[in-house]
């Protein structure tokens, strides 16, 4: 590049033009590179994810990346002038003066401290910072500048995979406790139904004196309670298949509160309810969200009773985006943060040695999960607390099992060959068989059951699932095998979980089941329905 000059000068009296060329080259090239350099500080400064910043000692911006401008909803013109308290919350500027001024004082940047921003329209978006200080070409320090960045997404992120780690970490504590609980029933399943058959057995007999059978009521009403303990400790689990139908969820919270009504009354808390009256119905098993229900308000009765003299419990319900939202919300003393994470666990409890088992919620998270619903809570301590059930609406009740007619035929003649471990098992099921008329014998093993079945015919067998050796479902299949006409009228036996691959192979094979602990009447009905060729 040349710089052209020209002059008009006096050569020996006349005028005369001169010319001067410059080689400005190197200038135009540091020209050139100046200007890249700018355009590629705005490209930078546009497309960042993080928004740069300047402020000056007053804390006023004197210059903002688009970034930053993109985040707080301002123009660059209104953002430039603005002071940082215009932005932050008020919490905050304690916090985030005490930053700057050790920026000030040290000389040394501070890098990615938490922070709160709010928007133009109002909103509060979490922010982390770098600051460092802005220098004069003395070396004073005039200003600060640094870089903000949005980080409501990975803070999204980092509370979806925190919400996760805690369903896995539940539904494997569940996994756990529910292992327990199978054991504890089955172990307990076996005596029960001796205790419930015989007492039944008895009770039917006319010669029985009036004091034996009121003391074997009492027998029968203790099994009867034991057995429906065994069966809410297997609802807990999320081990026991629900019944479900059509329910009415508005309904069900009437019915509810009807229950604690007196409860409520005495306890001095007032009860409101929002209920939406256009609420669909919904597939459930009403027996266990009633239990969920139940269990929340008596959690907020106890709160309340605690810290005040008159308790106010707020339930409401909405229909939401194809779910069933449910709200019970108490004025109590609410929930710690610390523990908000688990209130959920089982056998968890803040209360008093004696006064609560921790299994409560623990069986409402079990029972609202095999619903595929959530439940969750929000709290502030010293303000109550609130947990939400959500149900999805399903629609269409199932349709009612329908029973063959005439399945009174007589039992007796037929010869039934029961299987089972349990000698009390095998004696009551052949008691009230033989009461029936029908020829029974019995087999302490799957064993002893095939030797039996090679040397003797019969028209029915009762098999228990599990046994030492060989199981129950094992000697089914060796008898498709050796007696293929006799397998297809099997009743199994189970005393705690129906697996899901033991209910496939029931439903496969179109085979009948007798759950423990059951009553003498119900195994005449199943021996009945079997032998009727209901399968």
């Amino acid at each position: 590049w040349l710089d052209r000059h020209v002059a008009t000068i006096t050569w020996e009296g006349k005028p005369a033009a001169l010319v001067l060329d410059t080689d400005i080259t190197e200038r135009k090239m540091m020209e050139e590179a100046l200007r890249r350099s700018e355009e590629r500080y705005r490209t930078v400064l546009e497309e960042a994810d993080e928004g740069y910043f300047e402020v000056d000692l007053r804390g006023n911006l004197t210059f903002c990346g688009d970034a930053l401008v993109r985040s707080l909803g301002y123009s660059k013109e209104e953002l430039c002038g603005m002071n940082y308290r215009q932005f932050l919350p008020e919490e905050e500027w304690d916090a985030n003066f005490q930053i700057f001024n050790r920026v000030f004082r040290t000389g040394e940047p501070v890098r990615w401290f938490p922070g709160t921003a709010i928007t133009k329209d109002g909103r509060r978006i979490p922010i982390e910072r770098t600051v460092l200080p802005l220098r004069n070409e003395k070396g004073e320090i005039v200003g600060f500048r640094g870089v903000a960045r949005d980080v409501s997404q990975r803070k999204k992120a980092d509370e979806e995979k925190r919400q996760l780690e805690l369903r896995a970490q539940m539904a494997s504590r569940l996994a756990s406790v529910g292992e327990m609980a199978a054991g504890v029933a089955h172990e307990i399943n076996n005596p029960l139904t001796g205790v419930v058959g015989y007492a039944q057995l008895l009770l039917s007999r006319q010669d029985l004196p009036e004091d034996v059978r009121r003391d074997l009521k009492v027998i029968n009403d203790g099994a009867q309670r034991v057995a429906g303990i065994v069966q809410r400790l297997l609802a807990f689990s999320r081990q026991t298949k629900p019944e479900r139908r059509q329910v009415n969820i508005n309904q069900l919270i009437e019915s509810t509160l009807a229950l604690r009504a007196y409860s409520l009354r005495t306890s001095n808390i007032e009860v409101t309810t929002k209920l939406d009256p256009y609420l669909p119905d919904t597939i459930a098993d009403p027996g266990q969200i009633q239990q969920v229900l139940l269990n929340l308000i008596v959690n907020a009765e106890q709160a309340m009773r605690e810290v005040r003299r008159k308790g106010k419990l707020t339930i409401t319900t909405r229909k939401r985006r194809g779910i069933i939202e449910i709200k019970v919300r108490d004025n109590g003393r609410g929930i710690k943060p610390e523990i908000m994470d688990r209130i959920f666990d089982p056998f968890f409890t803040t209360r008093p040695a004696g006064e609560g088992t921790g299994l409560g919620l623990s069986l409402c998270y079990g029972i609202v999960s095999e619903h595929n619903g959530r439940i969750y809570a929000r709290s502030k301590p010293g303000r109550g607390a609130t947990f939400t059930v959500e149900l999805p609406i399903v629609a269409g009740a199932p349709p009612p099992v329908q029973l063959p007619i005439g399945l009174k035929a007589e039992l007796a003649g037929s010869r039934v060959l029961v299987v089972d471990d349990e000698p009390v098992i095998r004696e009551f099921v052949a008691t009230a068989l033989i009461e029936q008329g029908c020829e029974v014998d019995t087999a302490a093993s799957a064993e002893e059951a095939l030797e039996r079945i090679q040397d003797q015919s019969y028209h029915l067998l009762l098999i228990d699932v599990k046994m030492p050796g060989m199981s129950g479902i094992q000697l089914y299949q060796r008898m498709q095998r050796i007696a293929r006409s006799l397998a297809r009228r099997v009743v199994f036996i189970t005393g705690d979980v129906v697996s899901p691959e033991t209910e496939r192979f029931l439903s496969e094979n179109r085979l009948l089941s007798l759950v423990k602990p059951f009553s003498a009447a119900e195994l005449v009905d199943k021996v009945r329905l079997a032998l009727a060729g209901r399968r």
